[in-house]
């Protein structure tokens, strides 16, 4: 049993509090499992130590997960400091590395808690969205954005965009003559219906680039100017001028055939030079130049070595050779213009349609007042570079002293120029001498693996060297440290890690110097650990055919990937097996305890066949398994299921649909069940099985025609809760399906919400667009539970794991990941160019395509370091590849050419087979060994003692609501159980709401401006109503407020909407707890005035329904006790006409006495609060 952890060494020590020191800048380079969010979390406390207000520190990080668990532990260590002696609390505080505490220190501390909760908005830990978002909403009108903005959702914002291509092509079609009609012309032959779909996607994914080009040109055509010049090409140059140079700037065309024959041209099908030449004098149109370029370049437009002229030809005719040569030459030369200009036209031609859709997209946000998150960053940056803005900066300025930045690796360009802003005056002018003012960065270049959200970790070294001259001209500390101590992975993982990256150049791209990182030193030396190398598995002869009748994604079952999934099912089912031996350490402790599922933890490159290869495989071993990290919501078989009841709902006609529903957990109809009702029927599905006998048919005929009832008239929310609640549907599918269908029914729920708020809630249209959507769902894996954890390397940056098995290590970037635009700078100016393959590259394309080929090959090798160091003890390494054998680069082959210092071993698969292995003692022990506890767990005397039974308290009972909480039911004569859905009840519904609004806020108008403002009013938010309707609305509103009867209601000190909560005191002197809002209160020496506003035409006072009279005589008995001098008088007010009918005293007082109580009323005493 190895022996628990040893102390931390001095320098880490020294390191954590140099980094965390409140009165320094710091900028902290921390190795993977080194401490880096454990170092943030003390410099926070100790700013607060300092007596620093919480509201001038900023944290910021890359992720709400990381901004909450940052939170959670800044706030433990507080809460936790509240509790502690004066010793213990004395110990905590220097342990955060700040010095020894005074008496007034510790009180200090233990207020610390209390003074950051109660800050006005808190201690600002988020992501830098979350600020962005924040700050333009402080200050819209600077930042030119709505003043009440939305963020868009996925969903919305890919609506948004199909609806601007959708317009972009419209408008292209309806003028085809015109430049973006020719655009998407010259688009659509350029590439496929899918390419077009996809390339214009890409488009956008630029369109900072592309925005900033067209600001610095000012339109299309002078875009088109700098993007020619950015391509080598000269201002005069296009396609047309420099294809007719190569056809008449060399060989003279007249002369072509007297050539081919001194080239001995003989006519026939034979590729020669002089048959080649032949070729190209009878070509027409187009296929001139491509088969005159063919007698001097390869296929691939390289020259043509100098055979392409007999040695005999070169001796008999030396000087056609020559200048045969120098036209070969020449054409070579131009293919690279000729390369740029085509570039430059299909460049120009996307551009057009992508400027076209970014507008449509831009004009339908700012319609509707959202934003993305795109536009949060690019809004905020250019708020904070305005000059305009400086006053924005001061505001700001005063207002943070301190900033941090937590995973600063992935923090994109633009993210950076937002926190240079902000702390520009952080070390100059009046800034630098107001207080102290820090920037802290802690994060890791060999981390960086989100090029694909604009992370670039040269950024980080850059930003160090900028961040440290700006504090040290400014007179500021400045520490550039290093943590290197690892408290989460054992020896034996460590060495490997830093055994693959001092090999060959396998470094290069971990830093910006590419350099080997400096070794690792493990914290949990004492640990054992275990690495395992797997030989890569390769395909089987295969001698039949695989099965047609199989799923084109599935994989073969003796296809690598299976065979490569089932091993590492096995390993684990193994190791978690209740007679095994194999344990984990206690963190910490140094006990042994056994291996769970939730211990382990399997990384894939990519979701593909083998990802779902390795889920089935362990679920067919009863492995618990968390599912798939990220889930295809509208690939997942749930919403499958849901989106064909719908379907079958509306066309119970459609069979194969029906039948789908038939057999999905929804109703659970077997094989049998459909074979004894389908074949042979006559007529539909639908129809067979309402002619059904059998009990299992009819019960599902039953639950069908429910459904088909329900789609004609509730909305898809209200389908689907009731099928997933009532119905018990969600039961029925997490039993088939697993937890993991949970998250996709809880999404699938939140969009048929979304689809009412944007639009009609038609259940049709929400599946229409459904279908046309591809939406995924993140799971949180953290909190999978005890469950293997199945997911990518890039969604396991920042997890951890006892046991990781690295499996899918034989494939690596390749060309066929190219994207179709390249940006490349040319000046000051960012361009983009549109190549589609690599043969088609002008110079500039083919530079910028190497560079981003070269980019993604060190990001791969830094995604390698993210995988080796998520695991603390164990790491399993395997591979699989296909007949084309490992790809070129690959991390297999990466720690294959490692010395790792392994040795062989039998393969636990077949003792015939070897693996490569280093194996630490003390990996396994007995089980009686392994208890995490070390002794029998007794159970405290109350796990055993039946609680008491609680008192149960009826809720408060809502006025509104008072007979139907005495009697359970409503007269069947009264108003309320009117049909809502009549026309005339709902436009009764509209002048009640704007009439309600009205008397609600027109009291609080000068009275000399109230006919502007209802009319303004009205105008807008009644523009259905016929004119004449408005203006009798607003005469009669105008008219109730002028009545001097009613003035104590609508004058001064009145208040609308007040919020009630107390206890009514009954006839018999019985409670009855009340919660409720009264419309109108207002108040007089004599009387306290309370009003209820009610829609339609007002009734005589012995017809108003008993409803609306119990809700004004229970406000009336629960306001009476506080103004016990006064006479509560009570008011109802009809919006239709208006009329105002006061309920005479007596008439209360009888209501009152034949309403009986709630049984079990509340002994609280009545409290009473306005809002």
């Amino acid at each position: 049993m190895s022996s628990a952890l040893p102390p931390v060494p001095v320098d880490t020590i020294e390191r954590q509090r140099r980094a965390s020191h409140p009165r320094s800048s710091a900028w902290v380079s921390a190795n993977a499992g080194s401490g880096k969010t454990h170092v943030l979390t003390q410099r926070v406390v100790r700013l607060l130590l300092e007596g620093v207000p919480p509201a001038r520190i900023l944290c910021l990080t890359f992720t709400k997960a990381a901004a909450a668990n940052m939170a959670i532990r800044v706030f433990d260590v507080l809460a936790a400091w509240t509790g502690l002696d004066d010793a213990g609390l004395r110990d905590s505080i220097m342990a955060t590395g700040a010095p020894r505490p005074s008496a007034t220190d510790l009180s200090t501390a233990r207020k610390l808690f209390a003074r950051t909760v109660e800050t006005p908005g808190g201690l600002k830990i988020q992501t830098i969205h979350a600020f962005c978002e924040r700050l333009l909403h402080l200050f819209p009108f600077e930042a030119n954005v709505a003043a009440r903005f939305t963020v868009l959702d996925d969903m919305k914002q890919a609506d948004l965009l199909e609806a601007a291509r959708r317009d972009t092509l419209a408008r292209a079609v309806a003028s085809p003559d015109m430049e973006l009609g020719r655009a998407v012309a010259f688009l659509a032959q350029e590439s496929s219906s899918f390419g077009f779909d996809s390339l214009v996607a890409e488009a956008l994914g630029h369109r900072e680039t592309l925005a900033t080009a067209m600001l610095m040109a000012g339109a299309i055509d002078n875009f088109g100017s700098g993007l020619k010049l950015a391509l080598g090409l000269q201002p005069t140059e296009d396609l047309a001028s420099i294809e007719h140079g190569m056809m008449h700037g060399g060989l003279d065309r007249a002369t072509w055939g007297a050539v081919a024959r001194s080239l001995g041209a003989d006519g026939s099908e034979k590729s020669s030079t002089g048959n080649r030449l032949v070729k190209a004098a009878l070509a027409t149109g187009e296929a001139v130049l491509e088969t005159y370029l063919d007698v001097f370049l390869t296929e691939k437009r390289t020259p043509r070595d100098a055979k392409y002229l007999v040695q005999a030809l070169r001796k008999a005719e030396p000087a056609l050779c020559e200048a045969l040569d120098r036209e070969r030459d020449r054409l070579f030369g131009l293919l690279d213009r000729r390369r740029a200009a085509e570039t430059l036209q299909r460049t120009l031609a996307l551009v057009s349609v992508a400027k076209a859709v970014l507008d449509s997209y831009e004009t339908a946000k700012r319609l509707r007042g959202l934003l993305d998150f795109d536009d949060l960053v690019e809004r905020t940056g250019t708020l904070l570079s305005r000059s305009s803005a400086a006053w924005v900066l001061y505001k700001l300025d005063s207002g943070i002293d301190h900033v941090l930045v937590d995973e600063a690796q992935d923090t994109s360009p633009a993210q950076w120029q937002i926190l240079q802003k902000l702390t520009g005056d952080f070390f100059s002018g009046a800034g630098q001498n107001a207080t102290n003012r820090t920037v802290f960065a802690v994060g890791d270049e060999k981390q960086s693996i989100f090029s694909f959200q604009g992370a670039r970790p040269a950024e980080f070294a850059a930003m160090r060297r900028m961040f440290e001259g700006v504090v040290r001209r400014g007179g500021g500390q400045f520490e550039a440290i290093t943590l290197n101590l690892s408290f989460r992975s054992t020896t034996a993982v460590l060495d490997t890690v830093d055994r693959v990256f001092a090999t060959g150049g396998h470094a290069q791209g971990l830093s910006g110097t590419g350099d080997a990182p400096p070794p690792h030193v493990a914290m949990r030396s004492r640990t054992p650990g275990l690495v395992e190398l797997w030989p890569a598995v390769g395909p089987l002869p295969q001698p039949d055919p695989v099965d047609w009748r199989l799923p084109l994604d599935q994989a073969d079952v003796q296809s690598p990937a299976v065979t490569v999934a089932r091993r590492v099912a096995d390993r684990i089912a193994s190791m978690i097996a209740p007679n095994s031996t194999e344990t984990a350490e206690v963190r910490g402790s140094g006990a042994r305890r056994r291996i769970g599922p939730g211990d382990i933890l399997v990384l894939v490159r990519t979701r593909n066949a083998f990802f779902e290869a390795v889920i089935r495989a362990l679920k067919d071993r009863h492995v618990p398994v968390a599912g798939a990290d990220r889930l295809q919501l509208t690939e997942h078989i749930a919403v499958l299921d849901l989106m064909a009841v719908g379907r079958a709902a509306l066309l119970p006609q459609d069979d194969l649909t029906l039948a789908c529903v038939l057999k999905s957990p929804l109703i659970g109809l077997t094989d049998d069940d459909l074979i004894a009702l389908a074949p042979g029927r006559r007529g539909s599905l639908a129809a067979a099985l309402e002619a059904s006998t059998e009990p299992a048919h009819r019960r599902a005929a039953a639950r069908l025609a429910a459904w088909r009832r329900r789609a004609a008239t509730e909305t898809p929310f209200g389908f689907y809760a009731r099928l997933l609640g009532a119905d018990g549907g969600r039961r029925a599918m997490l039993a088939r399906l697993g937890q993991e269908a949970g998250d996709v029914l809880d999404e699938f729920v939140a969009l048929t919400l979304a689809h009412e708020r944007d639009g009609p809630p038609s259940l049709t249209s929400f599946l229409a667009k459904l279908e046309t959507r591809t939406l995924s769902v993140k799971r949180d894996m953290e909190a999978a539970g005890d469950a293997v954890r199945v997911m990518t390397v890039h969604a396991a940056k920042g997890l951890e794991a006892k046991i990781v098995f690295l499996p899918d290590t034989c494939s690596a970037p390749s060309g066929r990941h190219d994207p179709a635009l390249f940006a490349f700078d040319h000046g000051p100016t960012r361009f983009l160019a549109w190549s589609p393959k690599r043969d088609r590259d002008p110079f500039r394309v083919a530079t910028a395509r190497q560079a981003l080929r070269q980019a993604a090959i060190e990001e791969h090798r830094r995604l390698l370091y993210v995988a080796l160091t998520r695991a603390e003890e164990r790491l399993y390494i395997g591979g699989f590849h296909g007949a084309a054998g490992r790809a070129e680069g690959c991390w297999y082959d990466m720690l294959a050419a490692s010395d790792l210092g392994l040795v062989e071993t039998a393969a636990p698969w077949d003792a015939t087979e070897t693996i490569l292995h280093r194996r630490d003692p003390g990996l396994s022990a007995e089980v009686a060994a392994a208890s995490e506890a070390g002794a029998p767990v007794v159970l405290p005397a109350w796990v055993t003692t039946r609680p008491e039974r609680e008192v149960s308290y009826a809720p408060p009972v809502r006025p509104s609501n008072a007979l139907d909480a005495a009697d359970q039911r409503l007269p069947e004569s009264d108003p309320l159980t009117v049909d809502k859905r009549s026309r005339a009840r709902r436009d009764a519904a509209v002048l009640g709401r704007l009439a309600h609004r009205l008397l609600q806020h027109l009291p609080e108008v000068p009275r000399d401006r109230r006919m502007v403002a209802a009319a303004r009013y009205l105008e807008i938010q009644g523009a259905a109503l016929e004119p004449a309707r408005r203006d009798t609305l607003q005469r009669d509103i105008l008219n109730l407020l002028d009545d001097p009867a009613l003035a104590p209601l609508f004058g001064p000190g009145s208040r609308a909407e007040v919020g009630i909560a107390g206890r009514a005191i009954l006839a018999d002197g019985r409670p009855l707890d009340i919660t409720g809002q009264i419309d109108r209160v207002g108040i007089t020496d004599e009387a306290v005035l309370i009003a209820d506003f009610k829609t339609g035409r007002a009734h005589p006072l012995e017809t108003i329904p008993p409803t609306y009279v119990t809700q004004l005589a229970l406000y009336r008995a629960a306001v009476a006790p506080l103004y016990p001098a006064k006479r509560v008088r009570a008011f109802l007010i009809w919006t239709a006409g208006p009329t105002v009918v006061e309920l005479p005293g007596p008439l209360l007082d009888a209501t009152l006495a034949e309403l009986a109580p709630a049984p079990g009323a509340s002994e609280a005493t009545m409290e009473w609060s306005e809002t």
